[in-house]
């Protein structure tokens, strides 16, 4: 489209407004919890919110870490070119990820509950050349990702609202980056609740109008006639009708964006930040109810606005009619954008990006505070200066965060200038970093794993898996191997499985054919705290008796969801669509959409209100310190502590002088 949906100042006054909006908002928050929650920045608390946050905030950040604009934006970009599956398949493979993850965590609380990275957990086994390994890795995921989540809002912004796509990638961290840098990991999770609420109401505007109100569609039976009268004009370029699962170039690709997309949770230091920061009995419920009730934001964005985009085309509302979309549009993962402007008009556009906005800076809150974390603990304490103070250790944590801010933006205007997709991105980040998974999993679950394993082994996989894309490229490209060709379906599908399922083989080559003495798995606990610990930080890095069997019970829960998840939901009943090669009925159509939108009902719900019950006695204990100014109470609650003014004073100044 050569107009833009909105003018440059959309653009400017969402990116500058908003965030300012939002580091002020922050900033009054983290005020007020050190004031009238005794809550000063120390060095752990900075880097770990104290180990002690309630399953619902676990919830809601993981809702939030994972909902990037690659989420919102290819969800519907899938759901447009591939019917209903689209949506739906996005869903469950991005599910599987996080389910599949709780094992790690529950592993890290079981076996190094003092940790601040996954990655100090690497140094204590392999020593200086292991650590060193796996850093690389740890980065590069942490670097790959933030450039994506940057490149999807600034590409999205620079199409919509026509604003420049480099002013776009360096404003739209320069908020998040002053709350985290003045909060911390605390003030991000606090934000990825706001950020979180804020997309559930615009999706469950959006998805009840749709299918409940809009004089354009209204239903779910209208839905579906419309998307049957598309396919005679506008047919899916696979060959299939957009109410079938008989779609063999979905398959390929949602298995190599889920089996691509387990490095950047496993591999990124944001995921196991939540793990360590979460109480260690709100660990598993945090991440399976955040799995659960993150589902539903593709699956439901994808199934309405994606849809209605396509469904629409034939209707002068449609922004493109009476053409369909042009293939650079379905590159830049418009049809989200546009189906919300066919229907809500100038106001759909701006709620569309309202909620990319909201995308990109939650999930860049995260990879912040996982940047300044890597670098504070594992480079600097370690290798720079391994005796620094709780006050060095935040200076540093601050620094790092600035610096990233400013490197994954000029990174993110790099990969504008060359041509790079968010969408080439996500099919690429896999085929280089997936053999971490296999390295953080043995290196936490299995006590022969050597530390030339680990040297040898990880890049290996790495090696093997783009030797076998290119590879697969030349094959079913006839001989041409060029940035377009290499993001064929069944090339990148080959790269990503060959990174993952070698990695694992040659670790345990090398382990038995170089064995090494056992290492003793309770070693993890030799990780070194910081010297401003308080007495709130040393309570929850206890893991007694009890809570380690109830961590181990949850593991075999954790079996069990996965196999249902993997097996069922995301192997069998695809399978079983794909070969009955019929489209859905009117009825199952309508059966589907109405529990779309009771589960997204129930997940927003959740999201929105649980954590603010589990939080009520320190939210009322908080205002009531506010109220009464009371100078000589003191109130202890779970997860904060409203101290006396004089007592208040004392924990700083002892902070500062350590």
């Amino acid at each position: 489209m050569a107009e833009s949906l909105l003018n440059e100042g959309y653009g400017y006054g969402f990116v500058l407004g908003l965030g300012a909006a939002f580091a002020l908002i922050m900033s009054i928050i983290t005020k007020v919890l050190s004031k009238y929650g005794g809550q000063v920045q120390n060095s752990e608390r900075f880097s770990t919110a104290s180990r002690n946050v309630n399953s619902g905030l676990i919830a809601s950040s993981t809702v939030s870490a994972w909902t990037w604009p690659a989420t919102l934006l290819s969800a519907g970009t899938w759901s447009y070119s591939h019917g209903i599956m689209g949506g739906f398949m996005y869903g469950i493979g991005g599910t599987i990820q996080i389910t599949l993850f709780v094992f790690l965590a529950i592993q890290i609380k079981l076996r190094a509950p003092s940790a601040h990275t996954v990655s100090e957990c690497f140094s204590i086994r392999y020593g200086k050349a292991g650590h060193c390994v796996f850093l690389c890795y740890c980065i590069a995921t942490n670097i790959l990702v933030s450039s994506l989540l940057l490149l999807g809002g600034s590409q999205a912004f620079s199409a919509t609202t026509g604003m420049h796509a480099v002013a776009a990638s360096f404003l739209l961290p320069l908020g998040v980056m002053v709350y985290t840098a003045l909060g911390g990991l605390k003030a991000t999770f606090m934000s990825d609740w706001i950020h979180t609420v804020v997309i559930y109401v615009i999706l469950m505007v959006s998805c009840f109008t749709i299918y409940c109100s809009s004089s354009l569609i209204g239903s779910p039976s209208r839905m579906y006639d419309l998307l049957r009268e598309v396919q005679e004009q506008f047919p899916s370029e696979t060959g299939t009708s957009y109410l079938s699962f008989r779609d063999k170039e979905m398959m390929l690709l949602t298995w190599t964006v889920m089996l691509g997309g387990l490095s950047s949770v496993f591999g990124d230091p944001g995921y196991s930040q939540r793990a360590i920061a979460s109480d260690a009995k709100s660990v598993f419920q945090g991440y399976i109810m955040g799995g659960i009730c993150w589902w539903i934001i593709p699956a439901a964005l994808g199934s309405s606005a994606g849809l209605a985009c396509r469904a629409l085309l034939t209707n002068p509302a449609s922004v493109t009619y009476p053409r369909a979309l042009s293939t650079s549009e379905v590159d830049s993962a418009l049809p989200v954008i546009y189906g919300l402007t066919a229907i809500f008009g100038r106001s759909g556009a701006a709620a569309g990006l309202v909620m990319v906005f909201m995308s990109v800076t939650s999930a860049t809150s995260a990879e912040l505070i996982a940047f300044s974390s890597v670098t504070t603990y594992d480079v600097y304490r370690t290798y720079i200066n391994p005796s620094a103070t709780g006050v060095q250790l935040v200076r540093v944590g601050h620094i790092a965060v600035i610096g990233f801010s400013l490197f994954m933006a000029v990174l993110s205007t790099i990969f504008n200038y060359v041509g790079v997709t968010s969408g080439w991105l996500l099919s690429f980040v896999g085929i280089v970093l997936s053999p971490e998974v296999s390295a953080v999993l043995l290196t936490l679950f299995w006590n022969k794993m050597t530390k030339t394993a680990l040297i040898i082994g990880a890049p290996l996989g790495t090696i093997s898996g783009i030797a076998c894309w290119i590879g697969a490229t030349y094959s079913f490209a006839n001989g041409v191997v060029d940035k377009n060709s290499v993001m064929m379906s069944e090339a990148t599908f080959v790269g990503n499985i060959v990174a993952l399922a070698s990695t694992p083989i040659y670790i345990f080559l090398i382990s038995f054919l170089y064995p090494e003495k056992s290492f003793d798995l309770a070693s993890y606990n030799r990780i070194e705290l910081g010297d401003d610990l308080d007495e709130e930080e040393k309570m929850a890095l206890i893991v007694d008796t009890s809570d380690k069997r109830t961590l181990r019970i949850q593991s075999w829960w954790c079996l069990g969801i996965n196999v249902f998840i993997l097996f069922g939901c995301y192997i069998i009943i695809p399978c079983a669509l794909y070969g009955s090669g019929h489209d859905l009925s009117k009825k199952s159509f309508t059966a589907l959409i109405v529990v779309l939108l009771i589960w997204l009902v129930l997940a927003a719900s959740y999201i929105i209100i649980f954590p603010l019950w589990q939080g009520r006695e320190a939210i009322r204990l908080i205002i009531k310190s506010m109220l009464e100014q009371d100078e000589y109470q003191t109130e202890s609650l779970d997860g904060l502590d409203v101290v006396p003014k004089q007592q208040r004073i004392a924990v700083g100044e002892s902070s500062t002088r350590t």
